[in-house]
């Protein structure tokens, strides 16, 4: 039998309600706007926010002058109150941020690694740098599937089934971890291009490709927290082995690694960023062999994507990193490579594709967002007040 709820879990149930709403908010609100957001007095609004206030979770500041009358006042988070640390492990390097109720990061520290799982060691030196007792939650973002939520792949590092509670054991502050494509993902469906959008995808483009689907502004991560490694499916037709056990995998045509293999040069993941980038100005000057190395992989990225949207039905399509330039210098040959794969009746709506609008922060603001979301719960809130 279902538990009734007492006045006293509403109590808390209405506060993490608008503690979610503050955060989620893309700009601070009144509290009157609460009330009618919540669908809640205007009473119990103010005895909400006192609440929160007193627990220092909540602050209200005075609005700019409007005119006669009492000045209105804002909800916004409190100077005082609990902030998560979000990380960003790429395959070569690390940033650790500070991120307030709201999203408003501040970048604590940035450093290189030597690809080793030693790297969390390093992580968890610069955390207790700056760590704080406002620290409530740490968020990792990281480039590779994590099975089961705690074993952590990345097959081009050589890293096989990691065990992140042994490397996020003892001594770190509680933590939650997810894969950077989904968490470039889920940062574009909270605070970026897809806000809003019911059914959305997006792919985070870098030595090569990952992504997510987005239902109502979450991530989906399967039954097993693997969900997403589309970069792993034949839908370019290569014929070349992947790292990952597969032949024909689409990350293989599309990223930093397929353009510099297509320009000739050996791929990997030292100085594959900067290479990519330096074709992809060669071939913005016209330089026939980066151009068609440009153009290779924009057409297999529009085909891709094609393929998945006639299985996902996404209405929006975003893409972070290395996306942003391939849309920016060949949005026609991704559009058209996409509309071609489509099923006939598909092509006349095909779905938006477009850059997404966190930028390069993606990974690192949905790290930030999962640390929130852990944060952000009934149980946590409770033992606050």
């Amino acid at each position: 039998m279902p538990q009734t709820m007492t006045s006293a879990d509403l109590r808390i149930r209405n506060q993490v309600r608008l503690l979610r709403a503050v955060h989620d908010a893309a700009a601070p609100f009144t509290r009157a706007e609460a009330a009618r957001l919540l669908g809640i007095g205007r009473n119990t609004a103010a005895a909400l926010v006192g609440e929160l206030e007193q627990a220092r979770l909540l602050h209200e500041v005075p609005a700019a002058a409007g005119g006669r009358g009492r000045p209105t006042t804002l909800l916004v988070p409190h100077p005082e109150g609990p902030q998560v640390f979000a990380v960003d492990f790429r395959e070569d390097t690390w940033t650790l941020a500070a991120v307030e109720l709201g999203g408003a990061a501040t970048e604590l520290e940035t450093g290189e690694h030597d690809r080793t799982p030693a790297v969390f060691t390093e992580i968890r030196a610069a955390v207790a740098r700056h760590e704080t007792p406002r620290l409530a939650m740490l968020g990792f973002a990281t480039s590779g599937p994590i099975r089961d939520g705690h074993r952590l792949h990345i097959s081009h590092l050589g890293w096989d089934e990691v065990e992140l509670d042994s490397v996020l054991g003892a001594g770190w502050p509680p933590a939650v971890i997810d894969n950077d494509a989904r968490l470039a993902g889920l940062a574009e469906s909270r605070r970026g291009a897809l806000r809003g959008m019911g059914t959305a995808m997006h792919f985070h483009i870098d030595f090569d490709i990952g992504g997510t689907l987005l239902l109502a502004g979450d991530a989906q991560r399967g039954g097993h927290n693997i969900a997403g490694e589309f970069g792993h499916m034949p839908l370019t037709g290569s014929t070349l082995e992947c790292m990952c056990g597969v032949r024909g995998c689409w990350s293989l045509d599309v990223g930093a690694n397929a353009l510099v293999r297509r320009f000739g040069k050996q791929p990997g993941y030292g100085t594959g960023r900067e290479l990519a980038q330096a074709i992809l100005r060669r071939a913005e000057d016209g330089e026939p062999e980066a151009v068609a190395a440009l153009d290779d992989n924009a057409a297999a990225l529009g085909k891709g994507i094609g393929a998945l949207a006639n299985a996902l039905d996404p209405e929006a399509v975003s893409l972070s990193g290395l996306g942003v330039d391939l849309i920016r210098l060949r949005r026609g040959r991704i559009e058209e490579a996409c509309r071609e794969q489509l099923m006939a009746f598909r092509r006349d709506e095909p779905p938006q594709i477009m850059p997404g609008t966190v930028g390069a922060a993606g990974p690192l603001t949905g790290a930030a967002e999962i640390a929130w979301d852990a944060v952000l719960d009934p149980v946590w809130v409770k033992d606050r007040l």
